[in-house]
């Protein structure tokens, strides 16, 4: 498995952290939402943490994997 740089994973708390603001809920319970699809969803998709990604906004979710036509 590949460590992360701390860039990387300070660029990822970031925007954890203005997604969660945008949305009104806090950076666990983001987590958790994403979290809960992912596992949810993989029982019937292959995906993988690396692969697949999600974005919430207040009027949408947004799901996407690696290897998706959009």
């Amino acid at each position: 498995m590949l460590k992360k740089s701390s860039v990387s994973v300070a660029k990822s708390r970031l925007k954890l952290l203005i997604v969660s603001d945008r949305i009104s809920c806090s950076p666990i319970e983001y987590e958790n939402i994403s979290r809960d699809l992912f596992q949810t969803l993989s029982k019937y998709l292959e995906l993988t943490e690396d692969n697949f990604h999600v974005e919430i906004y207040r009027t949408h979710i947004f799901i996407s994997y690696v290897g998706e036509e959009t």
